[in-house]
């Protein structure tokens, strides 16, 4: 069988955020989410190639959109919305404008409807730039409307999500005749570190385990750095001290910083054991 290729189509971005709903969540941060799930799932299939329009929060004009997918050749286009009307507004609905695309908003709705369990608003025209203006089959896939509190907090729920991924994962290869059959890729074996034993010279002396990763100290930065007084953000995958983006390695989910980056973030002081290397001793600022 000949290779497809879909193009995802995150909505919004960078400075269009999209509709907000009642507790201030973005449009533009749930279809990239959804997108780049709907992504991960499609690309461990045998004879489908995934595109994105975005894969970051950067705005790229409608028309723009189109053209990167004609200019692709593209045998689908798939555009991620979330609703927006009234707070009692529900359901999700399917939008295509061209003949040749009816067939898939219906098959795209269906499984959408089915996995989101959310009222079924149907099939319907609609004359959007990007449904419009692109040459090949399109449908805009509006999920549910963040405007109601119910349906905003499922948006935004990463088993709801999932879901829906995978329902959308399934049509799109529906209607493109790909059978949906998962290539599950071998988990590597989990990578381990030398542990390195940290304590922290506060009030009390608190202890805690960083790792040794190519003879560099890396340090949980929430909570070494929150004890020595530190204002940690974690966003996107990166870790903020003090505001400040830091280098930042993630492991298993939570953030790991260099050692000095604590002491050039908060003055720390760090000494390291003379006869066991494994052992480190930070002194915070004020204990100096």
């Amino acid at each position: 069988m000949a290779e497809k290729l879909v193009v995802l189509d995150p909505g919004h971005g960078g400075k269009d955020p999209g509709a907000s709903g009642p507790t201030k969540k973005r449009e533009k941060d749930f279809v990239l989410t959804m997108a780049l799930k709907v992504e991960e799932i499609l690309k461990n299939v045998p004879n489908v190639t995934v595109s994105l329009t975005r894969r970051t929060d950067v705005y790229i004009g409608l028309s723009d959109r189109a053209k990167i997918a004609n200019r692709m050749k593209a045998d689908f286009f798939v555009s991620f919305h979330a609703n927006s009307l009234f707070s009692t507004s529900h359901g999700s609905e399917t939008f295509y404008k061209k003949d040749n695309s009816k067939s898939a908003a219906q098959v795209l709705n269906k499984a959408m409807v089915d996995a989101s369990k959310l009222h079924d608003r149907g099939v319907k025209y609609g004359n959007f730039a990007v449904i419009r203006e692109t040459t090949m089959p399109s449908v805009l896939l509006e999920v549910g409307f963040i405007s109601n509190p119910t349906e905003e907090r499922l948006l935004f729920d990463p088993e709801f999500q999932d879901r829906v991924a995978q329902g959308i994962s399934k049509g799109i290869c529906d209607y493109m005749g790909v059978k949906f059959v998962v290539d599950k890729p071998v988990k590597p074996a989990p990578v381990t570190y030398p542990v390195m034993e940290v304590t922290v010279h506060g009030e009390p002396a608190q202890k805690f385990e960083g790792i040794n990763v190519n003879n560099v100290t890396w340090l949980p930065s929430r909570p070494i750095g929150e004890y020595m007084g530190g204002r940690i953000g974690y966003k996107k995958g990166q870790v903020t001290i003090n505001g400040t983006p830091v280098e930042t390695m993630n492991i298993a989910g939570t953030g790991y910083v260099k050692a000095r980056t604590l002491t050039d973030q908060l003055g720390a002081k760090l000494f390291w054991g003379k006869d066991n290397p494994t052992i480190v001793d930070i002194y915070p600022k004020e204990a100096v």
